[in-house]
């Protein structure tokens, strides 16, 4: 019986701090990072981005019915860069659009059609 409760105790505990890890975890990642700018032309999703020297720039758009979910990871580079802000632009045809565009975490991103 004391070595099931050990075992149980360790089980309880190794559970306790992943749930934790991954909490740390995506507190510190909540989604990425806001983009500059948005627009819509014609059926393209238009969307600006700044981003530093060394930095890695990813983008998402993922189509979700009657909305887009739009995201922008940028990965900072290590060590000394110089203070230069860069620019960026991706471009994505969207079927049915322009359609309203949010961040994963539901907020709006303001997407005028020009």
């Amino acid at each position: 019986m004391s070595r099931m409760l050990q075992y149980v105790v360790g089980a309880v505990l190794v559970v306790a701090v992943v749930v934790t890890s991954i909490g740390w975890y995506l507190s510190a990642h909540p989604g990425g990072e806001r983009f500059e700018s948005c627009h819509w032309e014609s059926d393209s999703v238009v969307l600006g981005y700044s981003y530093g020297v060394g930095d890695t720039v990813s983008t998402m758009v993922h189509p979700e019915g009657d909305h887009v979910v739009a995201q922008l990871r940028i990965d900072r580079a290590s060590g000394a860069q110089p203070a230069v802000a860069l620019m960026g632009e991706a471009r994505y045809p969207v079927s049915g659009g322009p359609l309203p565009i949010e961040y994963p975490n539901g907020a709006e991103l303001n997407c005028p059609t020009r």
